[in-house]
């Protein structure tokens, strides 16, 4: 019977002693390591507070430590390892009455002096989504895990030095059971091998449990520790902010410029590594911005600028991914949620395309960053994504960056086309010399710039900053941009400008501008707007309506938006009163540019101001040119925005011979909710009876006396196109289109000019040239892109 009790009693102390959270390793230097547990043992009652560890399996050490409560019965242990040795492994665990731990291990980095690389895990906002509540443990062990062991043969930790976590860790910082189950246990055993460094989100709550379990260092503004701190690892500092309200106060920004500056001249230092929760623009959530973070960014992009290190703010909030980066400086920004946590899906909440940042999207991920010392210093961040709730994704690279702190800029670019030529005001295309890098960095960026004089360019008159990609909305919408050439459409007549253009290679390093080169306009021979009530200031007159509804609303009626300009704009679709599709149109005569239409020399340049409510309806606009007949010669396609801001979206497209008439088309589509929020306002379609100025190729000097200015518009083009062919002594003439290598792909005989409709048939998206020919006589050469 004793013997009974005994058992009994044993098994159920045995069940009562347990290790709630288990061990996880924070702040590893090269000398020390911070060990902490929780467990439901009383360390009233028991010393079992300490660890067993060593530079062996053996484990011949025992280091003694501190506690703290946590809810009852729990408490939160922490171990110090002092007097260790740097780029050392150690094996540890943690005994307890009756079942120790596993025997886990971490390594102490090496010394700055060592020149070591290391390697970096950035993740954040993984706290709980109900309708996902594992998906941070499938991040961990199916993203994070899988992806080292299937790339690396070292031990995981012998490939990650440490994981940065930018806030939102739970859902709710105050409840003991989301850090537990959540957070801890989902996570492990990746925290028992790899140190983490976070920073408080909003949804911790600046919650005292956040404070107790993370033992960060101490080093920030007095009666502020480990609210900001800083780290140093090889050759990287890492700074943890925070960006909460109670926090955003001047002496944590002092504190900050006197850490840069002290990096500034810190040989050791190559790269700065800052996070913090809030963004200061997000694409995929706008309501999140914040106004601090821009004041932080601000001190990042000077220490860059002015000590030549990159810098990288981490950041979150967001549940997305986003990179971007600064125009003026080497600085990153980027979004590395969302680790679990619910994704705010585009169209979900208000988007915005900012110019900074080259990709968004809505998907579950982390961030890998590798950062190389020695000679020749560089990181390379690359952004792994699990997909969403509906596409998985296997560790799929989506993003991809590596820069430089020693990076020779491009080469200064020349100012080719115009250059000193007369050209048209309404279309001229602005043409930079070929990029070239000598360290074969690819063209990231071009900058283009148009002044009044060339002395002065504080204040031009037009300045864009194109990158090489933007995915916005799941889509490029600079796929088929060309970084050395720009068009411009709307300058004044006969006036007097000079451009310059800058090169940034793909590692943030922008080359001297351009020498300016001056060049004048002629007379413009753009028709002012032929449509009537194109700002929907009187009524919905003189459009006609072939589905749903069309509305004039003024600002903020029925829930709508303000308009771009005046006082009223269009809900197509209908806002007060709905319909899931709205389509009206205008039909415009164009019997007055008969004539310069069948020459060959039109082309129609038609745009409108589109919004949408939050990103989820669509408006768009498209043109018809029709015949005598009203019969459709050709259709141009739909133009779209799903921007909550109002966006310029226009084109322009060469007229096919034989038009009498356009017909301006205007479409919302509802895609969710009750009210079809496709807003569109100050539309527009003007007549160009002049071709678009542009240089040909490199003999177009030679051959401007003999070769036509043939045209294609629009170009690039994914289906169709229009050329313009300005030729009339002869009604046969042959077309010939070859791709990039110069083999021939397609030839058309019998070609009627003025005007051609070139179809895409079977041609594969990518750059071509094309010849006409009259007889065996060249008369015109021009290329093209297909999408």
């Amino acid at each position: 019977m004793k013997k009974n009790i005994f058992i009994i009693l044993l098994s159920y102390l045995s069940f009562s002693q347990e290790i709630s959270i288990q061990p996880y390793l924070q702040n590893i230097g090269t000398n020390s390591a911070t060990i902490m547990w929780e467990s439901n043992v009383n360390p009233f009652e028991n010393t079992f507070n300490f660890i067993q560890w060593g530079e062996n399996i053996n484990l011949e050490n025992t280091t003694y430590g501190i506690y703290d409560s946590s809810v009852p019965p729990y408490y939160i242990y922490s171990v110090t390892l002092e007097d260790l040795n740097p780029n050392t492994k150690y094996y540890y665990r943690v005994p307890q009455i009756y079942q120790n731990t596993e025997i886990y291990n971490f390594n102490t980095p090496s010394v700055s002096s060592d020149e070591e690389s290391i390697n970096l895990i950035a993740m954040s906002d993984m706290q709980m989504d109900q309708s996902n509540p594992n998906k941070f443990n499938e991040i961990v062990n199916q993203g994070i895990i899988n992806y080292i062991q299937s790339k690396y043969t070292q031990e995981l930790n012998e490939t990650i030095d440490m994981i940065l976590i930018p806030g939102d860790l739970v859902e709710n910082g105050n409840n003991h059971q989301q850090w537990q189950e959540d957070f801890f246990s989902q996570s492990h055993p990746l925290f028992s091998y790899i140190p983490l460094y976070p920073v408080p989100g909003n949804h911790e709550n600046d919650s005292p449990f956040f404070f107790k379990y993370f033992n960060l260092p101490e080093n920030g503004s007095p009666g502020y520790e480990e609210h900001w701190w800083f780290k140093d690892i090889s050759n990287l500092r890492i700074i943890g902010l925070d960006s909460n309200g109670p926090y955003r106060i001047t002496e944590q920004l002092n504190w900050l410029q006197n850490i840069l500056t002290e990096a500034e001249s810190n040989s050791n230092i190559d790269f700065v590594f800052a996070q913090l929760h809030h963004p200061h623009r997000s694409e995929l959530w706008t309501p999140g911005n914040t106004d601090y973070t821009g004041e932080i960014i601000g001190l990042l992009e000077n220490f860059s600028s002015n000590s030549g290190k990159p810098s990288i703010h981490f950041f979150g909030h967001t549940h997305g991914y986003s990179r971007g980066q600064s125009k003026d400086h080497s600085h990153l920004m980027v979004n590395v949620a969302s680790g679990g946590g619910k994704i705010d899906y585009w169209g979900e909440y208000p988007n915005s395309d900012y110019d900074e940042y080259s990709i968004s999207q809505d998907e579950y991920g982390y961030v890998f960053i590798q950062v190389d010392a020695g000679n020749n210093p560089k990181f390379t961040l690359k952004r792994l994504s699990l997909g969403d709730e509906y596409i998985f994704k296997d560790n799929s690279l989506e993003d991809q960056i590596t820069v430089r702190l020693n990076n020779n800029p491009p080469e200064k670019p020349v100012g080719i086309f115009p250059n000193s030529q007369i050209v048209n005001p309404d279309c001229v295309n602005l043409l930079g010399s070929m990029y070239y890098d000598s360290d074969g960095d690819e063209h990231g960026a071009s900058q283009w710039q148009i002044s009044t004089t060339c002395t002065d360019f504080s204040s031009p008159i037009y300045d864009e900053w194109k990158q090489y990609e933007n995915w916005y909305n799941e889509i490029n919408l600079l796929e088929d941009y060309i970084l050395i050439d720009e068009q411009i459409n709307s300058l004044n007549e006969n006036s007097n400008y000079c451009w310059r253009v800058r090169y940034r290679d793909k590692s943030l390093a922008w080359s001297e501008w351009s020498d300016p080169v001056s060049f004048q306009t002629e007379n413009s021979n753009l028709s002012n707007n032929l449509l009537e009530n194109f700002g929907a200031e009187n009524g919905t007159n003189y459009w006609n309506v072939e589905l749903g509804i069309l509305e004039s609303l003024s600002a903020f009626e029925c829930n709508g938006i303000e308009p771009f300009i005046g006082e009223k704009y269009f809900s197509v679709g209908g806002l007060c009163d709905e319909s899931e599709l709205g389509y009206a149109y205008q039909i415009i005569d164009v019997g007055p540019f008969e004539e310069e239409i069948n020459s060959g020399i039109s082309s129609a340049f038609f745009g409108a101001h589109l919004a949408s409510w939050a990103g989820n309806d669509k408006a768009s606009i498209g043109l018809e040119f029709l015949n005598q007949d009203d019969q459709i010669l050709f259709a141009t396609e739909m133009y779209s925005s799903e921007l909550i801001n109002w966006n310029l979206i226009e084109s322009i497209y060469n007229i096919p011979f034989g038009t009498k008439k356009i017909k301006y088309k205007m479409m919302g589509e509802l895609f969710s909710g009750s009210d079809n929020d496709s807003y569109v306002d100050e539309i527009f379609l003007k007549i160009n009876t002049s071709n678009c100025s542009y240089y040909n190729d490199e003999n177009s000097y030679i051959y401007e006396n003999k070769l036509l200015n043939i045209s294609i518009s629009p170009n690039p083009f994914s289906n169709q196109t229009i050329l313009n062919i300005p030729y009339f002594k002869s009604n046969h003439l042959e077309i010939y289109i070859y791709n990039s290598l110069g083999q021939l792909e397609k030839k058309y005989n019998h070609v009627h000019p003025p005007t051609f409709e070139l179809k895409r048939g079977n041609l594969k998206s990518g750059l071509y040239f094309l010849e006409v020919y009259d007889n065996k006589n060249r008369i015109g050469i021009t290329k093209f892109e297909i999408k």
